[in-house]
Formats: C-alpha cells, sequence, structure tokens
C-alpha cells in the first residue's frame, strides 16, 4: 500500500505487476535523461562558441541516429514483456473467483466453494483508511493461481487492483477475465475506475493475501456462516 505523501506507485505483489513498474521506471530514466541532455546541449551554446567551419560529422549523425533506435527497442521489448505475461500464467489456475458489480458495491463468488457475499464500503473509523475498506474483505492463498471472472448486474463498472496490475471492465452481459498470482501475503486494496453513477467513488475493493491454511480456515468459517 502507498504511504502518505509517497510520489511512487504501489508496492507489486505478483511478477506483471512488478514488469509494469520496471518498464515505466525506464521510461521515467529515460525521459531525463534526455531532458537534461537537452538542456545541457542549449545552455553550452550560450557560453561557448560554435564551430561554422564543420560542415558534417559522419560519426556523430550515426550516434544521434543509432541511440534513439536503441531506446526504441528497449522500450519496446519491456513493453511486450508486460504485455504477453499479463496474458496468462504458465501454470494453471486452481482456485477460481467470480466478481460482480452493482450499483455500488460488489459480489464475489468462490465456485469452487459455493461460497458468496457482497462487500460494501466500510463505515469509516479512525483507523482504517478512508473510502478503501470494505466490510467483508475478499481472502486469497498466497502463491496459488487464481482465475478471476468480472462482470456486472446493471451498469459498467471497473474492477482495479493496482498492487496486481490488473485492472478489468465489468460489463453487463460480457464476463472478462485474468489469471493472476500473489508472490507476498498483505492487505491491497482499490476502487471501481469506471464512471458508475451518483455512488461510484464508494467502491472500494479490498483483497487479503493470507497462507493457504489461513485461507482454508476462513473459507470454513464463512460456509458455517
Amino acid at each position: 500500500m502507498t504511504k502518505w505523501t509517497a510520489m511512487y506507485t504501489q508496492d507489486s505483489y505478483n511478477y506483471s505487476s512488478l514488469l509494469l513498474t520496471n518498464f515505466m521506471d525506464w521510461v521515467m530514466i529515460m525521459m531525463f535523461s534526455i531532458l537534461i541532455l537537452v538542456l545541457w546541449t542549449y545552455t553550452g551554446t550560450l557560453f561557448t562558441s560554435s564551430n561554422s567551419l564543420m560542415l558534417d560529422h559522419k560519426w556523430l549523425e550515426f550516434l544521434w541516429t543509432i541511440s534513439p533506435l536503441g531506446v526504441l527497442l528497449s522500450m519496446a521489448s519491456m513493453s511486450m514483456k508486460a504485455l504477453y505475461t499479463e496474458e496468462g500464467l504458465p501454470t494453471p489456475p486452481t482456485l477460481s473467483l467470480k466478481i460482480t458489480g452493482h450499483q455500488w458495491y460488489w459480489t464475489y463468488n468462490y465456485p469452487d466453494f459455493n461460497l458468496e457475499f457482497d462487500s460494501y464500503m466500510k463505515e469509516w473509523e479512525s483507523q482504517d483508511f478512508r473510502l478503501l475498506d470494505c466490510d467483508n474483505r475478499v481472502i486469497l492463498p498466497t502463491q496459488v493461481p487464481i482465475r478471476m471472472s468480472v462482470t456486472s448486474a446493471d451498469v459498467i463498472h471497473s474492477w482495479t487492483i493496482p498492487s496486481l496490475g490488473i485492472k478489468m471492465d465489468a460489463m453487463p452481459g460480457r464476463i472478462n477475465s485474468t489469471t493472476t498470482e500473489s508472490t507476498l501475503p498483505g492487505i491491497m486494496y482499490g476502487q471501481c475506475s469506471e464512471l458508475c453513477g451518483v455512488n461510484h467513488s464508494f467502491m472500494p475493493i479490498t483483497i487479503e493475501f493470507t497462507t493457504i491454511s489461513a485461507f482454508k480456515s476462513w473459507v470454513n468459517t464463512m460456509l458455517l456462516l
């Protein structure tokens, strides 16, 4: 979770999210490097005389032609790797989670356990994250491939968890799915990212990744309710 006054992305909990963060870092490094180089070059022209007799410089022309090509190729390779990593995991999912968006709450269904519950925004208390915590959190096991399927019962929503690099549109009459696997335990926060009505700002998402044994205990407890 991003801390107060932090000017960076949320912590990455899976491989695809880490690739996206690394790609963003590389783009920022390139942009700032180009900015510094241009400022240094133009500042230097104010204090030094230019060589008006130099009409061409083959190696210099080769350098400023091949350098942008190398930067673009590196960005393209990192982007393609991140894109295809998001398409799916190398191992088949062993757990399924169905997510249904409503105005203005989420319904979660575990088909493997015949378990379903609604998740609303939690009434704010001093120790909670305002507009981010839910009354019923989604509990999932770490290091387990999970298939997530998203749909909507009314209007278009968007189920978004930045720490997992997931943003899926929830559309009525259609199911969008993805697979993910968290490598670390922890609590992740997200929100609906598609304008869906007057209470769009009050559709938080809270996921808690725990150990497999703790997840099984939670499932057994929920089935007894």
